[in-house]
């Protein structure tokens, strides 16, 4: 099939979600009232509540509900699944229920004065499921913030022409809050002048990379070292100073990377060499219920509730701006994520075998995501623009990644910090801030740089999905209470528990799982809870719906 085929019925497909489902939600669920003024105005202390400018707001929310996962989990689908399964769930998940997760999430949130998911779970749900749900994304965060300092930090040391312009685009924002906060220059002008200055340090970049005497091991435990200060002093600092322009800043890179992309293939029209499906007696993994926690981010995500309910509402300056950064931002991940699919399946060739060469799928992906990623978009774009330097295009890539990877370093530690203050019932104070980012950041770096986050990571992809059905139920008694139709968002959240519970139990009791194959304690406990926790929460929320829905008749 060609690639250029599947981009324009995918473009369309999420056209049809924005501008008819989206804006269908928006007038029979949300009602937006720009009259009533939202938390960022009626909470402002221009620390984490201060509103925003539409653009900018969308930058921050896009950039930090990316992460690696659109790049990740599609990769991963591709080699188990083939790409036509793995398109299909990004296509429906992205537009029933991913983007109607985001979008209801912010608005939610709003309603309820700023507050977070697993507060407003408090109100609705009551504190059981309060408490059990705080720990779950906190512990979920602390994960986060762990392997994606770890990543960042190993790309320092693989590629240390991306260290400059890391710091440099850091540097960039701060001048970039202060021109448009401060000092009320213009925006387009500003972001002009941001835009040049980045591509000026990823050019210096490339020229001086930055190489220091250690060893690999060493080297990495500095970098990640000085990225958990960085996560530290962001998370602290007013939003306007460095996290919202930087994540600005890093969704005009990560729009130039789509425009890029999309523009290559445009151009160069290529054949996807991947299969379009791979049978379960090759790959020895089940399509249902594994697709759909692999794919994560690329289709729902529940961090994507963290950064809705933690930051976005409490910068949104009008309501009716919430479709556009909700939903908008969902679909911009679902392009991102179709594009990668891309990349891996068209980008490189196909063999059943390794063949010795990082062009072919299978040989990109043994030496890493990261590489198969870096490779497939630098050999299309390459073939429509072959002046460019093939090594200059994976760099670029590998940036790309960069860029997804530490913007939500940057919004997990700030949203690490928020639940802890909801959970404590501290006040917001900066001692209180500075002590519950440590908290999270301490036992993260500690697990970061001892190298025990390798066991509990493979339990991310279950624990992220199930905090979206989790969301999805508290969502739809939020809108029982409301007396408006739980059914956009009960059906997709029964679908997600339900896939989420098989997907646990298959890792416990498959050949190779947990506890019937290489038994490990901690995974077996972890998943243990994390059904219980599930079957819990689903059931207790589903008889309050009911009841609701009976009082209502």
């Amino acid at each position: 099939m060609n690639a250029l085929l599947l981009v324009i019925i995918i473009l369309a497909w999420f056209t049809i979600g924005y501008f008819i489902y989206a804006r269908h939600l928006e007038k029979t669920l949300v009602k937006p009232n720009d009259k009533t003024k939202t938390p960022a105005h009626t909470h402002r202390n221009d620390i984490d509540f201060k509103p925003s400018k539409k653009e900018f707001l969308f930058g921050h929310h896009f950039a930090s509900i990316a992460g690696a996962g659109p790049i990740i989990g599609p990769i991963l689908a591709v080699s188990y699944f083939g790409w036509l399964a793995t398109m299909l769930w990004i296509a429906l998940g992205t537009f029933f229920i991913g983007a109607v997760h985001d979008y209801l999430t912010l608005m939610m949130s709003v309603r309820h004065k700023g507050e977070g998911i697993a507060k407003i779970s408090d109100k609705i749900t009551g504190k059981r499921v309060f408490y059990v749900f705080s720990i779950l994304l906190w512990l979920t965060l602390m994960l986060i913030i762990t392997v994606f300092s770890v990543s960042a930090a190993d790309s320092f040391v693989e590629m240390p022409e991306l260290v400059i312009p890391f710091f440099g685009m850091t540097l960039v924002a701060i001048f970039l809050g202060v021109a448009v906060y401060k000092l009320k220059l213009n925006r387009f002008i500003s972001s002009i002048i941001a835009t040049i200055l980045v591509i000026f340090f990823i050019w210096l970049g490339i020229i001086y990379p930055i190489v220091l005497p250690f060893s690999q091991a060493t080297l990495k435990i500095i970098w990640i070292t000085i990225l958990f200060f960085y996560a530290l002093i962001v998370s602290l600092v007013p939003v306007w100073l460095i996290l919202q322009p930087r994540d600005y800043i890093s969704t005009i890179n990560l729009l130039l990377f789509l425009f890029i992309g999309l523009i290559s293939v445009i151009i160069a029209r290529p054949i996807i060499n991947a299969p379009s499906t791979i049978s379960f007696s090759i790959s020895q993994i089940p399509l249902w219920p594994i697709l759909f926690i692999t794919v994560a981010c690329g289709a729902v995500s529940g961090f994507h509730a963290l950064v809705s309910s933690g930051t976005s509402s409490k910068q949104l300056d009008k309501e009716s701006h919430g479709r556009f950064i909700g939903y908008g931002g969902m679909v911009a991940e679902g392009i991102v994520a179709t594009l990668v699919v891309i990349f891996v399946a068209a980008g490189l060739k196909y063999s059943t075998e390794l063949t010795g060469n990082l062009n072919f799928f299978k040989d990109a992906l043994s030496a890493g995501w990261i590489v198969a990623f870096g490779n497939g978009f630098a050999n299309i774009v390459n073939s429509a623009f072959p002046f460019i330097s093939f090594s200059v295009l994976v760099i670029l890539g590998s940036l790309i990644v960069n860029i997804f990877i530490l913007t939500s370093l940057d919004t997990s530690t700030r949203v690490g910090r928020m639940i802890a203050h909801e959970m404590l019932n501290s006040k917001n104070k900066f001692r209180n801030n500075f002590l519950l980012t440590l908290a999270i950041l301490i036992p993260a770096y500690l697990i970061a740089v001892t190298n025990s986050y390798a066991t509990l990571w493979r339990m991310f992809g279950a624990s992220n999905q199930l905090i979206a059905g989790v969301v999805l139920i508290v969502l739809s008694a939020h809108l029982s209470l409301r007396k408006k139709s739980v059914w956009y968002t009960l059906i997709p959240a029964f679908f997600m528990t339900i896939t989420t519970i098989a997907a646990l139990i298959y890792g416990l009791f498959n050949k190779n799982g947990y506890l019937l194959g290489n038994f490990n304690l901690a995974l077996v406990i972890i998943s243990g809870i994390l059904i219980i926790f599930a079957i819990i929460v689903f059931i207790e929320v589903l008889i309050k719906i009911v009841e609701r829905m009976k009082r209502k008749n």
